[in-house]
């Protein structure tokens, strides 16, 4: 990993960036493109946040790197034990993201969630995980909660899909309206299922009556591992046309923007920080801004550079985040 350029310019003023300004010529904008009194709806740009154990300062510290959207983990994503009820604390991290105009608030599942699997102890407990997040979610203000779509455990993909499906069809009726589930992306290791858009689209359509509470979350990185190749502009519209014909874009609510060391293909789900992988830097900004997708929020879920005493640096990632938002095209996110 290299270091940030420290002589990166900010790109949080006012102005327009580098380049010949578009504002007042006639020229058509896309969403990364706009001023903003142009009435059109903010980019919202965030990050995961880790909390450790102190959700509030996470919102808090999320603003000052300029994120107006954040996504955390409402209980350890690696154990099966529910974080023990706190309604203040919970009411105290809703509070915090409406002050810092944190929107949308998301909550990432966890990793051991496998609603997909034929070991009939697995599934109960992930349904019941699963349930209780999507519970703590509404309590913390949060508008999604993303959820791997797990493995079929050599069951086969159909058995996987009409798991996931089964599962997902108890756990929505008992679970707030007002929190949209998401089927995020997976790299397509092993028996994993959701590496394919016709995978992804085919837990939707099982489903129509929760089209309202059921959507997508794509991560680029997970693209890129299961051999989506977004590396130039070109091969980025040919990866979201196939999207939209599969899943359709409208379901489409969160990107999760991360760059890769791994090869296209690959399998492997490794994070990078943008900039210091191997995606195309072309195709990310293309994909990133498309007009179809100025409704959707992005979270970089890349890793944090630690100081030292083992601290998070957030003066570097704050660096790392200005670089995101001149790939994106955008001047500022209007806090």
């Amino acid at each position: 990993m290299h270091e940030s350029d420290e002589n990166t310019p900010s790109v949080y003023s006012r102005g327009t960036l580098s380049g010949d300004p578009v504002w007042g010529t006639g020229k058509q904008l896309n969403p990364c493109d706009r001023p903003e009194n142009t009435g059109r709806p903010v980019r919202r740009i965030g990050r995961h946040m880790p909390t450790n154990s102190k959700p509030v300062k996470a919102a808090q510290i999320a603003q000052q790197l300029g994120c107006n959207t954040i996504q955390i983990f409402a209980s350890n994503p690696t154990g099966w034990r529910p974080t023990a009820d706190n309604p203040k604390m919970c009411a105290a991290f809703a509070q915090a993201t409406h002050d810092c105009n944190l929107a949308p608030v998301v909550i990432h599942a966890p990793y051991l969630i496998n609603l997909a699997s034929p070991d009939q102890f697995i599934w109960e407990k992930s349904i019941a995980l699963l349930t209780w997040t999507l519970l703590r979610a509404a309590l913390l203000g949060a508008t999604y909660v993303v959820l791997h779509t797990g493995s079929h455990r050599g069951a086969g993909v159909e058995a996987g899909i009409a798991h996931l499906v089964e599962a997902i069809e108890r756990i929505l009726p008992l679970t707030p309206v007002e929190v949209m589930l998401l089927l995020e992306n997976d790299v397509g290791a092993g028996n994993s299922l959701g590496h394919s858009f016709e995978q992804l689209a085919a837990v939707l359509s099982r489903l129509p009556q929760y089209a309202d509470r059921l959507g997508v979350c794509l991560d680029t990185a997970h693209l890129w591992g299961a051999g989506h190749d977004i590396a130039s502009a070109a091969s980025a519209q040919q990866v979201l046309q196939h999207c939209d014909e599969t899943v359709g874009l409208a379901r489409l609510k969160v990107i999760h923007l991360n760059d890769t060391e791994m090869a296209l293909g690959s399998h492997r789900d490794v994070h990078a920080r943008v900039g210091e992988g191997i995606i195309g830097q072309e195709g990310l900004q293309a994909l990133l801004c498309d007009a179809r997708l100025a409704q959707v929020s992005v979270l970089l879920e890349t890793p944090i550079k630690t100081d030292d005493n083992g601290k998070e640096d957030w003066e570097h990632d704050k660096r790392h985040f200005e670089r995101v938002l001149a790939l994106m095209k955008v001047d500022h996110v209007n806090l």
